[in-house]
């Protein structure tokens, strides 16, 4: 009897931690290095949103990457690391920085990606 109580509670705190889970940021602007390594100009595009959850990685660089997230790393000051997987299963490097900023690693290309804001999915819910 009790367990039929409480199950309507465990799947409205089980949603919520799912939705708490996921990051939304917004950009529209990349920066990508050259055959030297070296940083290039900062290329402005059209607004676009990276999402992160537990299990993947959604953005827009110079083409639409939609990862598996196949590791994570917490690193100090609020740091972490996405080993992930494309749809071809190419590994991608994806590092989050104090949700200001993110680099991603696909094979020899090198992206800086500076967000605007940061969005929770309630806000970007509420916006749409």
């Amino acid at each position: 009897m009790k367990l039929k109580q409480l199950l309507p509670l465990y799947l409205l705190l089980f949603s919520l931690s799912s939705l708490a889970q996921c990051k939304v940021f917004t950009y529209n602007q990349i920066q990508s290095r050259n055959e030297v390594q070296q940083w290039g100009n900062i290329q402005t595009i059209a607004p676009q949103r990276a999402e992160f959850t537990d299990s993947e990685i959604k953005l827009q660089a110079d083409q639409p990457y939609h990862l598996t997230v196949i590791s994570k790393t917490d690193l100090p000051d609020k740091g972490i690391i996405y080993l992930c997987k494309d749809e071809k299963s190419n590994p991608i490097t994806v590092m989050l920085f104090d949700n200001i900023k993110m680099y991603l690693y696909a094979k020899t290309k090198r992206f800086l990606i500076n967000f605007q804001h940061a969005a929770t999915t309630s806000t970007l819910a509420d916006s749409e």
